[in-house]
């Protein structure tokens, strides 16, 4: 294991997490668990990069200013490039490619700082602090939007020869799927997303196949949620299991083929759809023990994450630690 963030002379680091919808940030003493000092602030992801940079900067110039600080760490969910410049950034204004963001950051408030995928970000606190503690290995993915993933070994992030290695999300399931975001086709994220899910019972939902769905979203499509999806499938409507069932399958022929290749001590589930708990976590554990034949004496355990929402700040912070402290 690492040695514990923060300088000797009692300087903290600074932990960001850049979201779609918000950013958050946080300081972290030496030898804690726990981020202080915790904000937020909204990210405008429509906005041009100079102002986004702009308010981030500030924001961390406010948490400097209250307590010296030894660095800082960026959790960006998109894929960098090895110099630390953001290579694909979807769901953000154009203008990102090519930024070097720490350099940016650095430049406004006269520390130094490291990018890292938010992904990564996320699975390293888990796997010091949170649900795999303990663990030498740790596999993590986070469920939302968008599906992503990461690899920590005796409490390093492995980056891999490109610096985004585990991205588990474009892993192809299906080579003959549909057309993903990245450009090929089938991976998993076109299935096991949010919007993926939401997506696959949008047609019996406007048919009226699905009246517990109905029921429970008012009448409403756009009220449909993963959140209300599992309500429905656990009130007996079986088009509704069945979404969750097929999600779980693409998820679960994953993660056995992570657990076949890499065989991590522990596997944690994290962001909005771990929240669905049982729903999803007793069919994913199904389709993981039917095909990680080979890894059936090893299997990894499959845990929810521990962390909540302030997991990518707090590996952020501890990513910075590793470079810094």
């Amino acid at each position: 294991m690492s040695a514990p963030p923060g300088g000797a002379d009692g300087r903290c680091l600074i932990g960001i997490d850049i979201g779609g919808t918000a950013i958050k940030l946080g300081r972290l003493r030496g030898g804690a668990r726990e981020l202080e000092a915790f904000r937020t602030l909204p990210t405008g992801a429509a906005r041009p990069v100079d102002a986004v940079l702009d308010d981030l900067a500030r924001a961390l110039r406010t948490l400097t200013t209250e307590a010296p600080a030894l660095g800082f760490g960026v959790g960006i969910p998109g894929t960098l490039t090895r110099d630390g410049r953001i290579d694909v950034l979807p769901n953000f204004a154009p203008g990102w490619r090519g930024v070097a963001v720490a350099e940016r950051l650095e430049r406004s408030c006269g520390l130094p700082g490291v990018v890292v995928n938010d992904a990564h970000a996320f699975i390293l606190a888990e796997a010091r602090v949170g649900a795999a503690a303990g663990a030498r290995s740790a596999f993590g993915v986070t469920l939302g939007t968008g599906v992503g993933g990461g690899l920590v070994i005796d409490g390093r992030v492995h980056l891999g020869a490109s610096g985004n290695a585990g991205q588990f999300g474009h892993h192809v399931f299906d080579a003959h799927g549909p057309r993903c975001g990245c450009g090929s086709h089938g991976c998993i994220e076109t299935y096991a997303s949010a919007p993926a899910l939401v997506a696959s019972v949008m047609r019996p939902f406007v048919q009226g196949a699905v009246p517990a769905l109905v029921r429970l979203a008012g009448g409403r499509l756009e009220a449909v949620t993963p959140a209300l999806i599992a309500a429905a499938a656990a009130a007996g409507d079986p088009i509704c299991r069945e979404a969750l069932e097929r999600l779980a399958l693409v998820l679960g022929v994953g993660l056995a083929d992570v657990a076949t290749l890499m065989s991590p001590e522990c596997i944690v589930i994290g962001g909005g759809m771990a929240g669905l708990g049982e729903a999803l976590f007793d069919p994913l554990r199904r389709t993981l023990a039917a095909y990680a034949r080979t890894a059936e004496v090893h299997r990894p355990a499959l845990v929810a994450a521990a962390l909540g929402a302030r997991a990518g700040a707090l590996g952020a912070a501890l990513y910075a630690g590793d470079a810094f402290g």
